[in-house]
């Protein structure tokens, strides 16, 4: 299966701290291109942020339209590439409200 842009999809994110991973949302935050070229996504981490939210974390604004059950936040800092193996499943897409939000933060950190 091939995912796009802005697609939120299910995935095992590692964790920064240590080894192991959780299966979690992320949002495939590469273009196409990647994809065809080297069978990989970029994505970065969806969260409830039950333990707080962070600097830069961009709230979904439909998190139904996004396959969510519940409120969640894109975290543009926490970036993993996933190849197409990896992925589960696509669970919907984001906003063009979020686009935009997360667009931008990615040009902060990646001009």
């Amino acid at each position: 299966m091939t995912f796009s842009r802005w697609d939120v999809v299910v995935v095992e994110f590692p964790y920064i701290e240590g080894m192991d991973s959780k299966r979690r949302p992320a949002l495939i935050v590469s273009t196409d291109r990647l994809n065809r070229d080297h069978h990989l996504y970029w994505t970065v981490m969806i969260t409830t942020a039950k333990a707080g939210v962070r600097t830069d974390d961009i709230r979904v604004t439909n998190h139904a339209q996004a396959g969510l059950p519940e409120d969640c936040v894109i975290r543009v800092p926490r970036m993993s590439a996933f190849l197409d193996r990896q992925i589960q499943r696509r669970l919907g897409t984001i906003t063009t409200k979020d686009r935009t939000a997360v667009s931008a933060l990615l040009r902060r950190y990646m001009p």
